[in-house]
């Protein structure tokens, strides 16, 4: 492949093979591999290095991003979002390939993953990335956005590794809510270091300033926020300004409250898809005991608790108090379950006896090889995983399989259109 130095970095001429893990493609330069963002399968384009190879010249590897197309792959479309394009923002990098083709090859990565961590107990193959119930196109799906701040108060997004914060034009993976705040045309003030805007399923949109040292009276609401709730969330905690710094979402007959900078799924059918299939697969035994671990607002203790019945027990387990709070709240009307505000590991580890079933939902770090091991010794009848990092999901799940249990069934979801990002629902059972 040729190579030209130019003032924007050097440049590649790269023909690009198949994806990498985090949304970019591998090609290779002198025997080297370069990640390439902003490319598909079987292209051969111009590519700008992002790291200087003068100061790289030993790494294993080179990162690039596309900034003209040679020969276009079959996958390629135009792009649904110009602003994550070349020098764009960040959070949309499949943006400019055809939707079956990114659940096709997030299914691809998701199945070398497996394989390469060891997991043999299912057919990997059968591993496919499922489209969320109803999304079409995957615009305007996204109910949760972090905006980043400039020093001069433009709100945008970072840049692919970049620190630079860029437009985002008419941002149309969010909901639409989220779009009539018309953010990118305010001026935040002085100290804002991010903005959060949420759009949940029951009640207004949300809006929450962040900075550690940003004044809450520094703030004029701007009329195109019209009723939304406002907050700011400064080093010394949450201080709702309009609304009291909840937002409500619903999921069935049951609403949820959540902080207003407290974790819920961030597409408008996640919460909704994720619970019926949970509900399908727990399967917690009617009189029985079941743990929700990294628990939150209580999404799918309210699951296992309709379960087991009244005659059983539920222990919903949340490191964040202020979630845990929220969870008892949320879920007073059902005794059977009570909640524990501790580490996972810590709380796993303390407990004396066993429990029929788990569901698990922690960060994109996964559960950990103590834990798994914890539960595998624990568990009388099944693990429910739900994971958003296929990565960690298989190390831990080849770590299961070391310790005495299979996978019994695996599901994939693109809740994340136009991102490499996928969720997952596994269930495990004693081998």
């Amino acid at each position: 492949m040729s190579s030209t130095p130019t003032a924007g970095g050097r440049h590649l001429t790269l023909t690009v093979g198949p994806p990498a893990a985090g949304g970019t493609f591998v090609a290779r330069h002198e025997g080297r591999v370069v990640f390439v963002r902003g490319s598909a399968p079987g292209e051969t384009v111009t590519a700008r290095l992002v790291d200087d190879p003068e100061q790289h010249a030993n790494a294993r590897f080179w990162r690039a991003e596309a900034v003209d197309v040679l020969e276009a792959g079959v996958d390629r479309v135009p792009t649904v979002w110009q602003e994550a394009s070349v020098d764009g923002v960040g959070g949309a990098e499949w943006a400019h390939i055809a939707l079956p083709a990114q659940r096709r090859i997030a299914s691809e990565v998701m199945q070398e993953l497996l394989r390469r961590a060891g997991v043999t107990s299912y057919p990997i193959e059968q591993v496919q990335v499922e489209p969320a119930p109803h999304d079409v196109d995957g615009l305007g799906s996204r109910t949760r956005v972090r905006f980043a701040v400039d020093e001069e108060g433009r709100v945008g997004m970072r840049g692919w590794r970049s620190h630079e914060v860029r437009d985002v034009g008419e941002n149309p993976l969010a909901a639409q809510g989220i779009r009539d705040l018309r953010l990118g045309e305010w001026t935040a003030p002085e100290g804002t270091e991010a903005v959060d805007a949420v759009a949940p399923s029951a009640g207004p949109v949300s809006v929450v300033l962040v900075g550690r040292d940003l004044d809450p009276a520094s703030l004029e609401i701007p009329e195109s926020w019209g009723d939304a709730d406002v907050a700011v969330r400064t080093g010394r905690g949450l201080v709702p300004l309009r609304g009291d710094g909840l937002v409500h979402e619903r999921v069935g007959e049951r609403l949820f409250s959540v902080s207003a900078t407290g974790f819920w799924q961030g597409h408008r059918r996640a919460a909704e898809l994720l619970s019926d299939v949970v509900q399908s697969v727990l399967k917690a035994p009617h009189g029985g005991s079941a743990w929700d671990l990294y628990g939150g607002v209580g999404l799918f203790a309210a699951i296992a608790a309709e379960q087991v019945g009244s005659e059983g027990a539920v222990v919903t387990v949340e490191g964040n108090r202020r979630a845990s709070q929220l969870a008892q709240e949320n879920l007073e009307d059902l005794p059977q379950v009570s909640t524990a505000t501790a580490d996972v590991a810590d709380w796993v580890r303390a407990r004396r006896g066993g429990v029929d079933v788990v569901v698990l939902d922690p960060p994109r770090n996964g559960a950990g090889a103590e834990l798994i091991e914890l539960l595998a010794r624990t568990v009388r009848q099944r693990i429910v995983y739900v994971s958003c990092e296929p990565s960690t999901l298989a190390r831990d799940l080849a770590v299961a399989e070391k310790a005495g249990w299979k996978v019994v069934d695996l599901r994939a979801f693109d809740l994340f259109p136009h991102t490499h990002h996928v969720e997952s629902v596994t269930v495990l059972e004693r081998a």
